[in-house]
């Protein structure tokens, strides 16, 4: 057949158009794959942030010691939000507008999670929190994920706890209203705790920032509860506990995730003693897979990993099965992957992630004796 030059230049156009519709078809990596992280390096946890950064760059630095994603790097960019939802605000701007980052990890606690998952939201930038909690996270939208239960799974366990293993009949309740988290596991353990026969005999509220706690520690003495559940992170639990003990209230202290910092017994001045609080992760764990992460942790760092370590261990964990399971840095392509990803392998338990951005795996409580946090239950949500 003759083929004038007319009908050539069609056939090129078209082999080509073929040809750039089979490459865009293809999912690609970039040469790097660029992930933020939020974390509360200072401020008032950063405790809690300094662990985080500290696992998150052990993952990496293993998943690029071993090849990378199908041969790519990761390339982690670290900034500190100072535990300021202001701050983790800008910080995940500067990711989404000059970084161009692939997706971001954090922040870790959920009023800076609250901050920032909007804004990744609407610019369609997938965001997984290690760390944050609270319920409403994952409702922001379909690009928001979390590597740890809701509050209300462990409000509600802590509960249940309380009234079933403990036999406590009467609680009181201090937390701090200014603060999601805490609003959050307040009304899980109460409707919990009442449901299940028990009394709330006073609920005190104070607002973030506040250390003197005179006022509300003298109405929960009056009513002379069998439990008092503080629901709030170690920088306000452990002056409430050492007041509560100045003042002589003997109830039964429970407690959150949050108390889970090597601050929290200076700060409580040895008060937490007896306390039991629920949590991700026990270093007591003799799961395969948990005591590897904490061995290969504590030759890095020499110290014990936090819940908060282990969480950020996970957030990669399942980063990178997302990433795998994609084969693309492409925004949509990582969203779809990030909530169907299963069987991942991580340092607090085999993860199966759901599509409402929440992975399924038991928790913990805990209760600190002689001054160390040793597992009493493990139990599934």
């Amino acid at each position: 057949m003759k083929c004038d030059k007319t009908t050539t230049r069609r056939l090129v156009i078209a082999l080509l158009v073929l040809a750039l519709a089979g490459i865009m078809a293809t999912p690609v990596f970039a040469a790097e794959i660029k992930i933020g992280l939020i974390t509360s390096l200072t401020g008032p946890v950063s405790t809690y942030g300094q662990s985080v950064r500290n696992a998150v760059q052990m993952a990496v630095d293993e998943i690029n010691a071993a090849g990378g994603i199908n041969g790519n790097k990761i390339n982690l960019i670290v900034r500190d939000d100072k535990g300021d939802a202001t701050e983790a605000a800008n910080v995940t701007r500067y990711f989404i507008d000059r970084e161009q980052v692939a997706l971001i990890v954090g922040p870790v606690i959920t009023p800076c999670v609250m901050a920032s998952a909007p804004i990744a939201q609407e610019a369609g930038v997938p965001i997984i929190t290690p760390t944050g909690t609270g319920d409403a996270i994952t409702a922001i939208g379909e690009y928001v994920f979390r590597a740890a239960y809701k509050d209300s799974l462990q409000g509600s366990a802590m509960a249940r706890f309380a009234r079933e293993n403990l036999g406590l009949s009467t609680a009181a309740i201090i937390y701090d209203i200014a603060n999601d988290y805490s609003v959050g596991l307040m009304n899980a353990f109460r409707n919990t705790f009442e449901e299940l026969g028990g009394k709330i005999v006073t609920i005190q509220s104070y607002t973030t920032g506040d250390r003197d706690f005179s006022a509300q520690l003298t109405s929960i003495l009056i009513a002379n509860p069998q439990g008092l559940f503080i629901p709030d992170y170690h920088s306000a639990a452990g002056p409430i506990l050492l007041q509560a003990s100045q003042f002589g209230i003997d109830a039964v202290k429970l407690g959150v995730d949050g108390w889970d910092s090597p601050d929290l017994k200076p700060l409580s001045g040895g008060n937490d003693e007896g306390g039991y609080f629920i949590n991700h992760y026990s270093p007591q764990d003799t799961r395969p897979a948990t005591v590897e992460f904490a061995n290969r942790y504590k030759t890095l760092y020499n110290q014990e990993p936090d819940a908060l370590a282990a969480l950020g261990y996970d957030a990669i964990q399942i980063v990178k099965a997302a990433l795998e399971k994609a084969n693309s840095t492409d925004h949509d392509a990582i969203k779809d992957a990030m909530g169907t990803v299963k069987g991942v392998v991580a340092a607090t338990a085999d993860i199966d992630m759901d599509p409402e951005g929440t992975p399924y795996k038991p928790l913990v409580i805990l209760q600190i004796k002689d001054g160390a946090p040793v597992l009493v239950d493990k139990v599934l949500p």
